[in-house]
């Protein structure tokens, strides 16, 4: 029996965007992966100062949540520790919350371009590959703002969105975009490191517009 001229067409249809498909994605991992390669390997950290360190200290009041997440890479470090640990240390951040491995570089881009302040982040996630951490770190540290990924268990995910009164994100919703503002917690400080990660929650959460 012959194949209808509609269902050729619609396979056509079908493999052509699947090759589409396939550019695309292999263009946005080339780019990752030529954005992680070119990233200092060897970045000169300056110490925290005794002022920073008691300025840090005044920020850690009773509502700070200490958890057993980890700086996702010591390049998004911005200084050492008093005991030469790198650190990253962000002040009056947003932090978004996905309790879900982000994987691929696109995610990381949506994350960026729907940020409502623009300003510094930090990306709690359960994982990520090396597509996404490539662009969250070349922001990081090529752009004009912070850019902190920081890897926790889904458990410390709902402690720090806890503490934040925010709620986390999902896969599906960075990729459609649907980014409401209760998923943009904010903090007063953020203190990660290869050990842990310690936040305080700002005390007013100010209203972003859906």
């Amino acid at each position: 029996m012959a194949v209808p001229i509609g269902m050729w067409v619609i396979l056509a249809v079908g493999l052509a965007l699947l090759i589409i498909a396939a550019i695309v994605d292999r263009r946005s991992r080339l780019r990752a992966e030529a954005e992680l390669s070119a990233l200092p390997q060897g970045r000169r950290l300056p110490r925290m100062s005794q002022d920073l360190c008691a300025h840090i200290d005044e920020l850690l009041d009773a509502g700070a949540l200490t958890v057993g997440a980890q700086l996702a890479d010591d390049r998004a470090a911005s200084y050492l520790s008093p005991d030469a640990t790198p650190t990253a240390v962000l002040e009056d951040a947003l932090v978004v919350v996905c309790p879900e491995p982000l994987n691929g570089a696109r995610l990381i881009q949506a994350l960026l371009i729907a940020n409502p302040d623009q300003g510094d982040l930090a990306i709690v996630t359960t994982d990520l590959d090396g597509f996404a951490l490539g662009v969250a770190l070349a922001n990081h540290l090529q752009g004009s703002r912070a850019v902190v990924p920081v890897l926790a268990t889904s458990e410390d995910c709902a402690r720090i969105t806890d503490t934040l009164a925010s709620t986390a994100t999902t896969t599906a919703g960075i990729r459609s975009g649907w980014l409401p503002a209760p998923v943009w917690g904010r903090a007063k400080l953020l203190l990660s490191d290869a050990v842990s990660t310690t936040v305080v929650p700002a005390l007013d959460k100010p209203s972003i517009d859906d």
